[in-house]
C-alpha cells in the first residue's frame, strides 16, 4: 500500500523503518503508527454520529474524531490524523479504548493515562492537547444532540 495516502497525505505503508526508526518512539509507537487501528470513517450504523475536529495541518497536528454512539455508548470509534507518529499512535490508542464507554465520560477522560499508555515524551504533550479537544468537540456535539 506504500505511495498511496489518506486524505491528510499520511502515507500508511511507510511505517518506520531504516534511517526513519528513532530509539525515541516505543514499541506500542511503533506498533501504533505502522499499523494503525480505526482509521477514516465509520462502518457501522447507529443512533447518533458525532464528529470532533481540532488543530491545524500547517501548525503540524491536525485530528478529526468520528464517534458511533448506540444506547448512550460508545459503539465504534474511528479517526483521520495528520502528525508525528506519536499523534497516529495516540488517536490509534484513543480510539480502541473508547468503545463500550458511556458517551458522557468522553469529556472527563484523562489524556495522562494515554500518554502513559504509549510513553509520550513530554516534549510531545501538545499532541495529545489536540486529540483531547477533539474528543471534547465530539463530547459537546453529542451533548447538544441530546438537548434538541
Amino acid at each position: 500500500m506504500s505511495g498511496m495516502s489518506d486524505q491528510y497525505g499520511n502515507d500508511p505503508g511507510a511505517g518506520l523503518s531504516g534511517s526513519d526508526r528513532s530509539p525515541a518512539y516505543a514499541p506500542v509507537v511503533e506498533e501504533h503508527f505502522n499499523a494503525p487501528r480505526h482509521v477514516g470513517a465509520l462502518t457501522g450504523d447507529f443512533e447518533t454520529v458525532v464528529s470532533g475536529s481540532a488543530g491545524r495541518r500547517e501548525h503540524g497536528t491536525e485530528v478529526m474524531l468520528h464517534i458511533g454512539v448506540s444506547d448512550g455508548r460508545v459503539a465504534e470509534a474511528a479517526f483521520q490524523a495528520f502528525g508525528c507518529p506519536h499523534t497516529i499512535a495516540a488517536c490509534s490508542v484513543l480510539t480502541g479504548l473508547l468503545a463500550g464507554r458511556p458517551v458522557a465520560e468522553l469529556g472527563g477522560l484523562r489524556m495522562d493515562e494515554l500518554a502513559a499508555r504509549i510513553g509520550l515524551p513530554v516534549e510531545k504533550t501538545g499532541r495529545l492537547l489536540v486529540i483531547e479537544d477533539a474528543l471534547r468537540r465530539c463530547y459537546k456535539a453529542w451533548d447538544n444532540k441530546q438537548l434538541c
